[in-house]
């Protein structure tokens, strides 16, 4: 039997997380939303089983936002050793439609549909209405997508950006190419994610001469926040730098003018960081760099936005015959 509601299972599967919801495609709400561990489950089918036990029936679509290579009907993780695809959708949901979306693709197309609540702002800034959309997003990995007006809807474009050179540090930053890649190449992937964060934070207390400690990324947050670490002060500031370098680059070479956006745990974490002025400063840069990037507003997702489900529910909308996503209205 064809089922004709606009209901269906979203998903944002993660490294480290893995977030489950009900969705209307139509209207893009949100419901009976659960936030599990990723390390709790030996693939996401045991994740999507667990959680449709405590719901009646589960819709016969399924869209997934996974964090890893997508094809049309196969995922494979890229920090986790998994890989699926419909079938094995289909064999725990009973799904007739299911779709797969990059996580960065799926954040892209949220994008246009946030509102003020979802995000905190970076400085000030005029979006153009239908100006491109891109998203960066840092934390267990590294990417960047970009969400561009058909005239029709948004349609979401990606690609490996996590693999870009790292740029030669500036006087008085620290050289982490000395320290990730002393002998080669070193991409940016490598810098922008938790795991940059702890090895800056290891080598610049190091330099400090501060004892040795073992932190994990929210802890050198936490840390640097306060005042109370001085090598976790530096590296945090050290990346607001960096990652604004890279987000205005992303900004120019996907032109963004309708605003960039910022997800992921290190932005998130980091905002304190990143409203100091260095972020927005390495962001705009000089001369015509500055003239151009000087009006482009970027945001910061909060934590608990639900935009990866959101995408996840534009991508499966736009994958039916019949596409009645909204169109919502943007804010110029």
């Amino acid at each position: 039997m064809v089922e004709n509601s606009r209901q269906a299972l979203v998903g944002a599967i993660g490294g480290t997380f893995i977030s489950l919801a009900i969705a209307d495609i139509d209207e893009l709400s949100i419901g009976n939303f659960a936030l599990l561990n990723s390390a709790d489950f030996h693939n996401p089918m045991e994740a999507i089983e667990r959680y449709l036990k405590s719901l009646p029936r589960c819709p016969d679509k399924v869209g997934l936002s996974v964090a890893g290579h997508v094809e049309p009907e196969r995922a494979k993780m890229s920090h986790l050793p998994w890989s699926f695809d419909w079938n094995d959708i289909r064999a725990v949901t009973g799904a007739q439609h299911v779709h797969f979306v990059n996580e960065f693709e799926a954040l892209a197309l949220a994008a246009p549909l946030l509102a003020d609540y979802d995000t905190i702002d970076i400085g000030k800034g005029r979006p153009q209405l239908h100006g491109n959309r891109a998203v960066v997003s840092a934390g267990t990995g590294l990417g960047a997508a970009v969400a561009i007006w058909n005239g029709d809807g948004w349609r979401a474009l990606s690609g490996e950006s996590r693999f870009a050179s790292f740029p030669p540090t500036r006087k008085g930053e620290y050289d982490i190419a000395g320290l990730l890649a002393p002998d080669g190449f070193l991409a940016v992937g490598q810098v922008l994610t938790g795991r940059g964060l702890i090895a800056l934070h290891a080598a610049l207390a190091w330099k400090h001469k501060q004892p040795e400690a073992k932190l994990t990324p929210s802890q050198i947050t936490k840390a640097g926040l306060s005042g109370e670490d001085p090598a976790a002060g530096e590296a945090l500031d050290l990346m607001a730098t960096w990652l604004g370098r890279f987000a205005g680059d992303i900004a120019l070479h996907y032109g963004a003018t309708g605003g960039i956006y910022l997800a992921g745990g290190l932005p998130s974490n980091i905002i304190p960081a990143l409203q100091t002025g260095r972020f927005r400063d390495a962001f705009e840069g000089e001369g015509d760099r500055h003239a151009y990037l000087g009006h482009i507003p970027v945001k910061v997702l909060k934590t608990g936005a639900d935009a990866g489900l959101r995408g996840a529910a534009v991508a499966l909308a736009n994958s039916l015959p019949v596409r009645s996503t909204p169109l919502r209205r943007l804010k110029a």
